[in-house]
């Protein structure tokens, strides 16, 4: 089994790390009252210290070799978010409070995408994968700086440029679950036979599966949520 490069573990948790504080800086700005910015805090700590405790002991990794799809426990925080915002009244008008050229911006963290095509130019990670993914998220990272500078100035045009920014980002990390699905070594491996992805569920990779990619679906759309309705307001 391929071993992920010691000196881009750092980076990776990093990213992570960086990605949780600064989205709970922007729920803490938009909560309004420490004890609710207090529980965002600590259940985004939980979930990272999970994915840390449980991609270190080998579990989604073992978990692939059963005919579970082990890539869709990062649906479960979507579902957990989704429904949040549909039941709670108060998570609901957190969400209507997000400063939304933060809530782009960072997804800046998305450039650490640049590590799949890392790791395919070292023959640790498949191109049918790594190629698509690698570049789609370094694309939308790098442009979430310019559309939240966009945003923050209310060009004329800034609304529609960010509803189209977060569905073609949301459409970037859905493709790249797909091909994650069907490059992992599971019963439902259609793609790179000869190299499996087994790396994506090994620590430190896990943490983009299992905690970056679902953290950033849910961001756009919140993002979304807020934009769409802003926009309908003024047509």
């Amino acid at each position: 089994m391929p071993r992920f490069p010691e000196e881009l573990t750092f980076p990776m948790i990093g990213t992570s790390v960086t990605m949780l504080i600064l989205v709970w800086l922007i729920f803490f700005r938009a909560a309004r009252r420490l004890s609710l910015a207090f529980w965002v805090g600590l259940v985004l700590l939980a979930w990272l210290a999970a994915v840390v405790l449980f991609s270190q002991g080998g579990f989604f990794l073992n978990l692939s070799l059963y005919p579970i799809p082990n890539i869709g426990l990062l649906f479960v925080p979507i579902i957990i978010g989704v429904s949040l915002l549909a039941k709670s009244a108060v998570f609901r008008k957190m969400v209507d409070n997000i400063y939304q050229p933060w809530i782009i911006g960072v997804q800046v963290t998305r450039v650490m995408g640049v590590v799949f095509l890392t790791l395919h130019a070292r023959g640790l990670m498949p191109a049918e994968f790594a190629i698509p993914s690698g570049i789609g998220d370094v694309i939308i990272g790098a442009t979430a700086p310019i559309v939240a500078l966009i945003l923050f100035f209310n060009l004329p045009f800034s609304k529609i440029l960010a509803i189209g920014w977060n569905i073609v980002g949301f459409a970037d990390l859905i493709v790249s679950i797909i091909l994650g699905f069907f490059t992992s070594p599971t019963p439902y491996q259609l793609l790179a036979l000869n190299n499996p992805n087994h790396i994506l569920f090994n620590f430190p990779l896990a943490l983009v599966p299992m905690f970056a990619v679902p953290l950033s679906l849910l961001l756009h759309i919140f993002s979304l949520r807020v934009l769409l309705r802003q926009t309908q307001k003024t047509l």
